[in-house]
């Protein structure tokens, strides 16, 4: 059975936008798919990494839009861990220590908390957002630095719980 041309063309203009790395979270007051509209996020209003003490919060840079823990320092993904099981154990968590939390997450503007947890992963109460465990890296000396990408297998983690990939 064939496609109605609409059909087919509404398809194909979401594959492009996909493509182009156009997608609606990044139109002004746009939100995910699964959101409502008074969960709504400007995301042009996410400005560079900075310390906010709140556990989990957004920023943007070149990479694109992120998460960062509270002292504004990228938090990373890593593609070996099985869930919430760590592979990042032993040397690999001297450079890659787990971000934590042993009271209460807090959460900042676009971090969407039905999404996040915690998990004995490489520590006890090691933060998840959307099932990812979360990383420093600790060659990100800085606020917003992103130097961890370099690295085989970590990955900045988008705001709908999206790996990000680096960029052709």
């Amino acid at each position: 059975m064939m496609a109605k041309p609409a059909h087919r063309l509404s398809g194909l203009l979401a594959a492009a936008a996909l493509v182009w790395g156009v997608g609606a979270y990044s139109i002004v007051g746009a939100s995910a798919s699964t959101a409502t509209a008074s969960s709504t996020v400007n995301f042009k209003a996410i400005g560079p990494a900075k310390a906010t003490g709140k556990t989990l919060t957004l920023a943007k840079s070149a990479a694109g839009i992120f998460v960062t823990g509270p002292n504004g320092h990228s938090l990373y993904v890593y593609n070996k861990d099985q869930g919430t099981k760590s592979a990042c154990t032993g040397t690999c968590a001297t450079y890659w220590p787990a971000l934590t939390a042993s009271r209460a997450v807090t959460l900042g503007t676009g971090i969407k908390k039905s999404e996040v947890g915690k998990a004995k992963g490489q520590k006890p109460n090691q933060i998840t957002y959307y099932g990812h465990l979360l990383y420093y890296y600790v060659g990100d000396t800085a606020p917003g630095q992103t130097t961890g990408t370099k690295i085989a297998g970590w990955h900045l983690l988008g705001p709908f719980g999206n790996v990000m990939l680096p960029k052709a």
